[in-house]
């Protein structure tokens, strides 16, 4: 599932880092679910496969489906 922010969200690169996806940007939503996040595949991440995690209560609030 593909969502659009309509708002920018912190996004989890791993357990000590973080930054931030800002509005407008399209995100892939995938089905694992850890601890309250989401992992989602984000264009904008250079790292590793561009996969990072979101709070998904945050996601769901801030998004539409795209």
């Amino acid at each position: 599932m593909k969502r659009k922010l309509l708002k920018s969200i912190v996004c989890y690169y791993d357990k000590d880092r973080s930054g931030v996806i800002p509005a407008g940007e399209i995100l892939e939503v995938t089905s694992i679910i850890i601890d309250g996040k989401v992992r989602v595949h984000w264009s904008g991440c250079k790292e590793g496969m561009g996969f990072v995690m979101v709070d998904q209560k945050e996601l769901e609030s801030g998004s539409e489906l795209a």
